[in-house]
C-alpha cells in the first residue's frame, strides 16, 4: 500500500488545512518538533508518566525509533499543516504497534495549540482505518480516566468498546468487526 493511497485532506474546525500521509523513515524531526508542542499534561496523557525530565537526546531517539520502525511492527500516519509564523508543521501522530497478527496497539497525540479542531477525531479513524485494511480485528491501548476530550472521541467511533478500569486508568479494546449496536460502553472493573 502506497503512501499515495492514504494520503488525505481536510480542513480543521478552525478552517486551517490539514494533510495526513503514512509516517516516513525521515519524520523523526516532526515527531520531535510535535513533542515539544506538547505540554506536560498533553504528554503524560499519552505517555502514561511526566515526561518533564527526558532529555533531547533521548526524545530524538524515541523519534526515530518510531520513525524507522518497519510496517511490520507498527504503522502510523502523521498530520500537517501550515500555520502562521512556522510554515508547514506537524500537527498529529496517530499510530497502531502490531501485538499479534490481529491485534494492534493505538496512540495518538495533538499538540497543544491544534487541540480541540477536529484533527485528534479525523486521525483515530484514519488510522483504525489503516489497521483494519492491514489485518487487525481489533485495537487496544491505555487511557486516564479523566481524560474527558478521548472519551469522547470513543463515544463517536462506529466500534463497540471494552473498558476495563484499573486505578486511575482503563484498558480499551475496539472490535474492529463488529458495528456499535446502541450508545454505551461496556465496562469491567
Amino acid at each position: 500500500m502506497g503512501a499515495t493511497q492514504l494520503a488525505k485532506r481536510f480542513k480543521a474546525k478552525d478552517g486551517i488545512p490539514v494533510s495526513v500521509r503514512l509516517l516516513r523513515q525521515k519524520d523523526a524531526a516532526h515527531l520531535v518538533d510535535l513533542f515539544e508542542h506538547m505540554g506536560p499534561e498533553s504528554r503524560y496523557r499519552r505517555f502514561h508518566q511526566p515526561m518533564d525530565d527526558v532529555t533531547p537526546d533521548q526524545v530524538w531517539d524515541e523519534a526515530e525509533k518510531i520513525a524507522t520502525a518497519v510496517p511490520e511492527e507498527q504503522l502510523g500516519l502523521i498530520a500537517f499543516s501550515e500555520l502562521p509564523g512556522e510554515g508547514e508543521v506537524a500537527v498529529g501522530v496517530a499510530r497502531i504497534v502490531w501485538l499479534s497478527d490481529s491485534v494492534a496497539e493505538v496512540a495518538m497525540s495533538v499538540r497543544d495549540d491544534r487541540q480541540a479542531q477536529g484533527i485528534g477525531k479525523r486521525l483515530l479513524a484514519m488510522v483504525l482505518e489503516l489497521a483494519q485494511i492491514t489485518g487487525a480485528e481489533s485495537v487496544v491501548g491505555l487511557v486516564q480516566n479523566d481524560n474527558e476530550p478521548m472519551w469522547h472521541l470513543f463515544e463517536q467511533l462506529p466500534y463497540p468498546l471494552k473498558r476495563t478500569i484499573d486505578g486511575a486508568e482503563s484498558e480499551i479494546e475496539l472490535d474492529l468487526l463488529k458495528e456499535k449496536e446502541e450508545v454505551g460502553v461496556e465496562t469491567a472493573v
